[in-house]
């Protein structure tokens, strides 16, 4: 029987770390890999938290060889979502995140891995604990924003925020936490890929994107 991996995440970038691990069980297994996305943030509150975090799921997703399936839900439906998926693909393993588990657990109680493993005896379950509390935090920002890139005479490119027809490049800022100047990562799309710089007082240094493949550039 063909190994079918289900990865079930949320926005955010442990999504991404989530989908990595799917992927290396796929290819171990030589499975098929199917992504499915908790679509659960309000439309337009977060639509430019939507559009970067769906934009990195695509392109993982076809990175990658898998289906990406977007389902809308919520915290007390996830189960049913999950159940609903895992046999309409006949998923023989789940990849789920410990972020996840501990949403559900503190929102309704009890435990969605015993509800999973009840339910779906037939699929192992993958549960990927949250990083380590030495590692760096995987989200860290405040909700995104449409911003806009201007090239200096120095090759550095300067935020803004007012649209001009000679911005070089179009995307979204995500400003850190708890901070009074424009830090953060500026993210947009360039040849069907996702690129995130860093931002450092409101000037990009360099186009060298700070994802864990930071050897690609532009």
């Amino acid at each position: 029987m063909a190994e079918n991996i289900l990865v079930c995440v949320n926005y955010g970038h442990h999504g991404a770390r989530l989908i990595k691990r799917g992927s290396e069980l796929a290819k171990t297994t030589e499975a098929n890999l199917y992504i499915l996305v908790f679509d659960s943030l309000p439309q337009d509150d977060y639509k430019n938290d939507r559009e970067v975090d769906m934009s990195i799921f695509k392109e993982m997703a076809a990175d990658y060889g898998a289906e990406l399936i977007v389902e809308e839900s919520h915290a007390h439906n996830i189960t049913k979502v999950i159940k609903r998926i895992a046999k309409e693909i006949d998923a023989t393993q789940i990849v789920i995140g410990q972020r996840v588990e501990n949403l559900w657990t503190a929102l309704i109680g009890g435990s969605i891995i015993d509800i999973l493993l009840h339910d779906i005896p037939s699929a192992d379950l993958h549960v990927v604990p949250k990083p380590r509390a030495d590692e760096e935090e995987d989200w860290n920002f405040e909700r995104g924003v449409t911003a806009y890139l201007y090239k200096n005479d120095d090759h550095t490119y300067t935020l803004n925020f007012d649209h001009k027809k000679n911005c070089d490049y179009e995307g979204v800022f995500f400003k850190y936490l708890q901070t009074d100047f424009n830090n953060g990562l500026f993210a947009f799309q360039k040849d069907n890929r996702v690129f995130e710089v860093r931002v450092n007082d409101g000037v990009v240094e360099s186009l060298v994107d700070i994802d864990e493949e930071k050897d690609r550039t532009i």
